[in-house]
């Protein structure tokens, strides 16, 4: 009699396990068919997922590298996490902003981190800002910024969200819902009009220099190395800094702070002008027109 009891409860354990994993084969499909739709938009690559494992879509946004995942909330009996992590190279501090209702297992660590003060009452009541610099992150939260976190936040219904940047990344991180395409497809157009935005902000208060006057280089020093220019220089086309060819290709770009400049020129040598009382030097001729 006990063995039998023992038998019918193996056999109701089993077919309940084959009950769960064919649900989640199911729900496993409507996600990899959303997750491909994603990579076709967005020219991506596609991870599908499995039994132990969740789709990701790896695409490019520009020139910076980004990745879609979708996890599990732990602790949370199976609520699903969608995930955004785009290269974000114009940013030096750290900061992490959350919905204030979000609950304990979606907030990032923020050791390090100190709350950021500001006047925007509404942006205020919803969301929670800690940085290791308040005034970066003050300047970095534009306008166009604070908007676009807002109209992720809403997309396609208003949930418990975070925002973690950091130097050279950004990730969102969103509860979600909805297995279609075209959602996850507007949260990551949405997401990477934030990424945009905080590029903006972070170079709104460069000063590009933009001068079609010979420059001299005597006494400028290289802003990665320190040492004099004295040969073998490049210029940022952003915002015109010199660098030693071999410090420019060692950083990747631009040394100059928020510039994020990623393409450069090799700088011309200006003639040697002959002085005009020179004797035997000719009248000043008129200038060509430039072609």
């Amino acid at each position: 009699m006990e063995c039998a009891v023992v038998g019918v409860i193996l056999i109701g354990s089993v077919i309940a396990m084959a009950i769960a994993t064919l649900a989640s084969a199911r729900g496993g499909g409507q996600w990899n068919e959303a997750f491909k739709h994603v990579a076709r938009r967005f020219h991506g690559t596609l991870h599908q997922g499995g039994w132990f494992s969740q789709p990701a879509v790896w695409f490019q946004h520009g020139t910076a590298h980004a990745r879609l995942n979708l996890a599990t909330l732990r602790g949370s009996g199976g609520e699903r996490l969608l995930q955004l992590t785009i290269e974000q190279r114009d940013v030096r501090a750290q900061c992490e902003i959350y919905f204030h209702q979000a609950r304990a297992a979606l907030l990032p660590k923020t050791r390090g981190l100190f709350a950021v003060e500001f006047d925007w009452e509404e942006f205020r009541r919803r969301w929670h800002v800690l940085a290791s610099d308040g005034d970066e992150i003050r300047h970095l939260l534009s306008d166009g910024v604070r908007l676009a976190i807002e109209q992720l936040w809403r997309h396609p219904l208003p949930g418990e969200m975070t925002i973690s940047i950091a130097p050279n990344w950004l990730i969102i991180r969103k509860l979600w819902n909805s297995p279609r395409g075209i959602d996850i497809e507007e949260f990551v157009e949405r997401a990477c009009m934030l990424s945009d935005q905080i590029n903006l902000a972070a170079a709104s208060g460069i000063e590009f220099v933009v001068s079609d006057q010979p420059q001299l280089l005597d006494e400028a020093h290289c802003g990665v190395c320190g040492d004099a220019l004295a040969g073998g220089l490049v210029v940022c086309r952003r915002c015109n800094t010199p660098h030693h060819r071999d410090c420019w290709d060692y950083g990747g770009g631009c040394a100059t702070y928020g510039c994020g400049g990623r393409e450069c020129f090799v700088p011309g040598v200006a003639p040697l002008a002959r002085p005009h009382w020179e004797a035997g030097s000719k009248p000043a001729e008129r200038p060509l027109k430039p072609r």
